[in-house]
């Protein structure tokens, strides 16, 4: 049986020849990708299978919780989920 995505991620931080310093690795990872897609438009990133908006508003999201976790002033005001602008 394949395992799920959080229990492959929860494998690469918990289980590396590194030690973990694999955890920085990821984290420093999560934190470079977010704030990239973050500053892009969200139209860009439109495809056929993921809204732009929608991939944005994760980038924006995870960019967010990971400035707050390391005590960074980058994180915006949180904006309202997509299921309260509804």
């Amino acid at each position: 049986m394949r395992s799920s995505n959080v229990e492959f991620v929860t494998e690469l931080m918990e289980f590396s020849a590194y030690g973990g310093l694999v955890q920085a690795f990821v984290m420093q990872a999560l934190q470079q990708y977010a704030g990239h897609v973050a500053a892009m438009d969200p139209e860009a990133l439109d495809t056929p299978m993921v809204s732009g908006h929608a991939w944005h508003g994760c980038a924006v999201e995870v960019r967010d919780k990971m400035a707050r976790r390391l005590n960074r002033n980058e994180a915006s005001p949180p904006a309202a989920s997509p299921a309260q602008e509804r």
